[in-house]
């Protein structure tokens, strides 16, 4: 090897172990030795609306929801954290009483933890049935596609109005779903949780592209952890969600089901040293995996890391970048190429292996005096080489410009029973597009917001507290998609408008069950879309309908000293 290609290849490996390094000592708290058993909830744990509902109501000081899913551990910390503040004003909501009384039975293992300084010598153990959940899936109409002749991306939209749904698998008519998640815990510190699910008609398999078939039995998510401290290690197949929206993300998110990928991150939030403390409490995530096969490019490689900040209780910042590289026939490159690509500090040439790469930033204003009103605002860069945008190939790609944002007010009438939400997202003509298959999409489909390149949203939701334990929200939509520049001539804008109403009960106990806790949901979603997938003139009714029912056993985990 060359003199300078050796020097090259040293700096390379030394800014990436510099980067891992930092990361990894920027997550871990200084003096913190002690480990822990670490499950993440599911991103449909209906303890996310709950935690949400508390920061709304203002007795979360230190909750940063940008960056999803948390671990247990973390909730029942939180909900420690919000039953305090409502100690200091007794009577103060009894929406949030009813919602930490929720919390507690649903956490009652690891808030006993933390209250008795027991979570960091446990013995080893076993929850055989962490969850169990069924539901009912009716959906009619026609999916959409996004795929520019397979080249600027290839897409299919899943189940219809059911989106960010881990790409369950359905087909048009009745469907069936099973959830079932457990989770185990050795020598204090490893940890192995799984959520396997059975889904789609019973009589035959359900949908994928081009009228390919999907079989129905997945494990959805699954990891071994390992914790040190504060820090968290895992590998296996994980959700994601990071970002400020809420019916959608903009850069990670949960529509395409999980890949498998290495992680890094903090388990609680976690301050800098020095002056940049002033930055308030963060928490941080790094992962690198790997993508599927159906491309050209096979099996890219993808890195991404987020770090999420809260200065103060009214005002939240974070910055995301994610880069997919590598794959069959772009892999040109040596070790140090490698290198520079995973850490998106040296990112090469197109000719010896190309990338495509998004970074965002993002923030949330808090403003208690206006019934705790909350405003938010993510802007996303995405590096295209295409002729209308010419290559970036650095750590911050700010061309093809996306944006999400809106408006919550979480009590929109006094008593915080009645909540308000405005929500838009402008999607670039480039958004998760890429000229050579590294394209934002996992088994074709979107990883991120689900309505896809050249596209627009507004979303309006209002949403109702009954009885201090149910819930009823509605939305109402708009979206418009734009034909893609590269493809048949002769398209036209789609545009659709819909409403969904949802039903959801916080987890009860039941007697009948033994005191287990169960929970419900229930969804109705009606669509109309115009020119759907751009053909001029046609038009589809769209329709979903979702019954789901919950069941966490009342039984504790099973130990061993």
């Amino acid at each position: 090897m060359p003199v300078a290609g050796i020097r090259k290849y040293r700096k390379d490996k030394a800014l990436c172990v510099s980067f891992f390094a930092i990361i990894l000592l920027v997550i871990a708290p200084a003096g913190s030795r002690a480990s822990t058993y670490v499950v993440f909830i599911p991103m449909d744990s209906p303890i996310y609306q709950e935690l949400e509902t508390l920061d709304g109501l203002g007795v979360l000081h230190t909750y940063i929801s940008e960056l999803k899913p948390v671990s247990r551990l973390e909730a029942a910390r939180l909900t420690i954290e919000a039953d305090n503040h409502l100690a200091a004003a007794p009577g103060f909501d009894r929406l949030a009483n009813s919602l930490v009384r929720s919390l507690r039975e649903q956490l009652h293992e690891e808030i006993d933890w933390l209250e008795h300084d027991g979570q960091d010598s446990l013995p080893t153990m076993l929850h055989p049935l962490e969850r169990v959940e069924a539901q009912y899936v009716f959906s009619s109409g026609v999916r959409r596609e996004m795929n520019n002749n397979g080249a600027q991306i290839k897409a299919q939209e899943a189940t219809p109005l059911l989106p960010n749904n881990d790409d369950l698998p359905t087909a048009g008519g009745s469907n069936e779903v099973l959830r079932v998640s457990s989770w185990a815990g050795a020598a204090g510190f490893l940890t192995a949780y799984g959520e396997g699910t059975v889904a789609g008609p019973l009589s035959h398999n359900a949908e994928g592209l081009n009228g390919s078939s999907l079989s129905r039995a997945r494990l959805i998510r699954g990891e071994i952890v390992a914790s040190f401290g504060n820090t968290a290690i895992s590998w296996g197949m994980q959700e994601m969600s990071w970002g400020v929206g809420h019916y959608a993300s903009l850069s990670q998110g949960s529509n395409a089901r999980p890949f498998p990928a290495l992680r890094v991150q903090n388990l609680v939030p976690s301050y800098l040293p020095s002056f940049m403390r002033y930055l308030g409490p963060f928490r941080a995530q790094a992962f690198f995996g790997q993508l599927d096969h159906n491309r050209v490019f096979s099996r890219p490689w993808i890195s991404g890391q987020l770090f999420a900040f809260k200065p103060l209780p009214t005002f939240e910042f974070g910055l995301s970048h994610v880069i997919m590289f590598g794959g069959r026939s772009n892999d040109q490159y040596g070790l140090g190429g490698f290198l520079g690509r995973a850490t998106g500090l040296d990112t090469g040439s197109a000719s010896t292996g190309n990338t495509n790469s998004r970074a965002g930033v993002f923030l949330r204003l808090y403003f208690p005096s206006f019934r705790n009103l909350e405003v938010y605002q993510e802007i996303l860069g995405e590096d295209n080489l295409t002729t209308e945008v010419p290559p970036v190939g650095r750590f911050l790609p700010f061309l093809a410009v996306s944006y999400q944002g809106g408006v919550y007010l979480p009590r929109l009438t006094a008593d915080g029973l009645t909540d308000a939400r405005f929500e838009y997202a402008i999607l670039e003509p480039n958004y998760s597009t890429h000229g050579d298959s590294l394209y934002w999409t996992y088994y074709d489909r979107l990883m991120a917001h689900p309505l896809g390149p050249n596209a627009s949203e507004a979303d309006l939701g209002i949403g109702r507290w009954i009885d201090y334990r149910s819930k009823i929200h509605l939305v109402l939509y708009y979206t418009e998609r734009a034909a893609p520049r590269v493809g048949p001539t002769g398209l036209a804008k789609e545009h659709s408008g819909g409403a969904a109403v949802d039903f959801s009960q916080i987890p009860l106990p039941m007697a009948q069950v033994a005191n287990s806790l169960v929970s419900l949901h229930m969804r109705l979603a009606v669509e109309y879309v115009g020119n759907i997938n751009f053909q001029p003139g046609s038009g589809s009714f769209r329709i979903a309908i979702r019954l789901s029912a919950g069941l966490v056993p009342s039984l504790s985990s099973w130990k061993w000293q």
